[in-house]
């Protein structure tokens, strides 16, 4: 693991829930998942039939940039919180397995990689790209609307 992960999960005591299957969001960058907010399913929070994490991207990038977490990025990718490659992980509590939402962006091993961090079960884990966390350029985005 890169060592500016390692210190994250550490300075986060993210240890002591390693085997334990979690909810929340994560940002990829430079080949590893970075600033994981991961809360067990019993911590998260119930919406319908599905249990999220208790953080949302935009606060918590807020955060991470108050506190200068975000330090570990080069400048011009420290102000937005949607400049590197995000997702969320739900539980479906109803079926009984975990949804990890990603980008365009972000490969099978890339994905295994949040996965693990999560601790997800391999054959409770389904991966689904979601276009709220997908990188669109101005005139995909126009195509979407006409």
């Amino acid at each position: 693991m890169p060592e500016h992960s390692r210190e994250y999960f550490e300075n986060n005591d993210l240890s002591h829930k390693e085997k334990t299957p979690s909810v929340g969001i994560f940002w990829f960058y430079n080949g590893s998942p970075v600033f994981v907010h991961a809360v067990p399913v019993k911590e998260g929070l119930r919406y319908d039939k599905a249990i999220t994490g208790i953080k949302d991207h935009a606060d918590y990038w807020e955060e991470l940039k108050s506190t200068g977490q975000l330090g570990i990025l080069p400048e011009n990718l420290r102000e937005e919180y949607f400049s590197i490659p995000r997702g969320r992980v739900v539980y479906h509590e109803d079926r009984d397995f975990f949804t990890l939402y990603h980008g365009n962006n972000l490969t099978k091993r890339d994905l295994q990689k949040v996965a693990a961090a999560f601790c997800l079960p391999k054959e409770k884990t389904r991966f689904e790209k979601d276009i709220h966390y997908c990188d669109l350029q101005d005139d995909e985005w126009e195509q979407m609307f006409l």
